[in-house]
């Protein structure tokens, strides 16, 4: 594991060949990197309900943490499938749990900048919020020079078609979500429906 680690620790200053050595000589960890997503989820929480009233727009009265913590690392596993499926058209190099480690190793900076940013938060006045959405510009950035940088590496792609494949990944994460809502909104209509007859027959008996 602390060869793992170490590797991670790579990745964030070093993507390119961090992510070669993950992806080709299997220095990736997927339970760290699932560690990693769970860390993700419950910082987006955290960062919902604790940044500092002044920046904080969100209404805490109607939040629901499981619900932030569920749709926040549903973004990354539909993520993942959506850019395998399309790589595996584009002659992509690599399977799902390198896509998947790729993009949970791309957090950990964005973790950290989030951290920093919810702490920070409680301490500043409304002129110094700049410096706050600065930072939170920094843990972005890094995370999409990551996370580009090593779909670049597995998939072995030059930039234009890992930006071509993004972009299909964009349409196909689309294209999941909105058949899973499908699926789950007919399913709950036949449910209710089934519901129904069944409440109708046990009346009339």
């Amino acid at each position: 594991m602390k060869e793992k680690a170490y590797y991670l620790k790579n990745a964030l200053f070093h993507p390119f060949e961090a992510f070669y050595e993950i992806r080709f000589r299997d220095k990736g960890s997927l339970p760290l990197a699932a560690i990693i997503l769970v860390i993700y989820g419950i910082i987006q929480c955290i960062t919902k309900q604790y940044t500092g009233f002044v920046i904080n727009t969100n209404n805490l009265a109607e939040m629901n943490s499981v619900s932030v913590f569920i749709s926040s690392i549903m973004l990354v596993i539909i993520f993942t499938v959506a850019n395998w499926t399309i790589t595996t058209l584009f002659g992509g190099k690599g399977d799902m749990e390198a896509i998947f480690t790729v993009i949970t190793y791309s957090l950990v900076p964005y973790i950290f900048t989030k951290l920093l940013v919810v702490f920070l938060s409680n301490f500043i006045i409304e002129e110094e919020a700049m410096i706050i959405y600065m930072l939170e510009g920094i843990g972005i950035v890094w995370f999409v020079f990551l996370a580009f940088s090593g779909l670049c590496v597995i998939h072995e792609y030059g930039m234009f078609k890992n930006i071509a494949s993004l972009l299909a990944t964009a349409v196909s994460a689309f294209l999941i979500v909105f058949l899973a809502v499908l699926f789950l909104t007919l399913e709950e209509k036949m449910f209710g429906f089934l519901s129904d007859i069944i409440r109708e027959f046990i009346r009339r008996m």
